[in-house]
């Protein structure tokens, strides 16, 4: 196990361990998924007609088309997601997903806590955690897998898809702009687009070529997965050199922070729990009801100056740590 890992180095999240692999339709799906103590995040390919029986877990789940469409179906309501599209789906809702299209899907999937009941997955080399290091102990939520009879039920009807609190269409996600990064013309380098529900947030995070941030700290874990470019990120104990298709994790009170060492854009997908308040435009995938229940939410705090973050810098330039050894 590594706090670093490529998602080339993962197994499909659908046939570790105890996983129904005929009730997940791993045949049609290559989920690769890491986590930590309170968060966990994937990127999935599912391949036209992938239809898993119906599921429930007691996790919050959420999901972003990256690429093609998607039927996503929660206690038998239809919503129907293309590119950029978000939705969230509540802990212990019965829902399923059906790739009703002829083309590839990849979609990008965060729960909170983690699905990591079954000992398999939680051994696997899916936690980011390096060797030693401790984590939480207890039970953590496992997929349930349903009799298809609901998803039959549903799908007779061929009800049209819906609209509703939540799901977020591509155009109604607004983009935050970040300060607190280094430099001249800083302002504008770093811009998010991010999605909410009660424990947890995921966010999409933009930063332009030479973008360097301050140090900063909050009480949220983070799981980041480098869909573009390269990024190094630093820590007061590592500094990781990650590349595309890198997955990494930022413990919950560890001062971090980023620099981008090309001129070409980065992107960055984001998971933290608690949610981490610092984009402005966030979206609350949130039901009515659950509109009135307090929400924990965190805020980037800063710690140090850029003299005292610029020394560590140099201590790590000569041994990075990478995903490839």
């Amino acid at each position: 196990m590594s706090q670093l890992i490529n998602i080339a180095d993962l197994p499909n999240f659908y046939v570790i361990g105890q996983a129904n692999t005929e009730a997940a339709d791993s045949d049609r799906i290559n989920m690769r998924m890491v986590f930590g103590n309170s968060v966990s995040l994937a990127v999935a390919e599912c391949e036209p007609g992938y239809h898993p029986a119906p599921q429930i877990h007691n996790s919050e789940q959420i999901n972003y088309v990256a690429e093609g469409e998607l039927w996503v179906y929660v206690d038998g309501v239809a919503y129907h997601l293309e590119q950029g599209d978000a939705i969230r789906i509540p802990a212990m809702k019965m829902h399923w997903m059906w790739n009703r299209s002829t083309s590839k899907c990849v979609f990008y999937e965060s729960s909170c806590p983690p699905l990591v009941g079954d000992s398999a997955v939680r051994d696997s080399v899916c936690g980011l955690f390096d060797d030693g290091e401790p984590r939480a102990v207890g039970d953590y939520p496992r997929v349930v897998w349903l009799a298809e009879k609901y998803a039959q039920e549903a799908e007779k009807r061929n009800d049209p898809p819906t609209e509703g609190p939540l799901i977020v269409r591509a155009a109604g996600l607004g983009t935050s702009v970040h300060s607190g990064a280094i430099g001249a013309a800083a302002s504008g380098k770093l811009t998010s687009k991010c999605v909410h529900g009660l424990a947890h947030n995921m966010t999409i995070a933009t930063r332009k070529g030479g973008y360097h941030s301050v140090p900063h700290i909050h009480d949220a874990e983070q799981i980041h997965f480098l869909v573009k470019g390269e990024i190094k990120i630093f820590t007061p104990e590592n500094g990781f050199d990650c590349k595309e298709g890198d997955f990494n994790i930022v413990s919950r009170n560890v001062p971090h922070w980023a620099l981008v060492p090309t001129d070409d854009e980065n992107i960055l997908l984001q998971a933290h729990s608690p949610v981490l308040g610092s984009a402005a435009n966030r979206k609350a995938l949130l039901t009515d009801q659950e509109r009135a229940f307090p929400i924990t939410t965190v805020f980037n705090m800063t710690p140090w100056g850029v003299d005292e973050i610029m020394k560590v810098e140099e201590v790590f330039t000569n041994h990075m740590r990478r995903s490839d050894g």
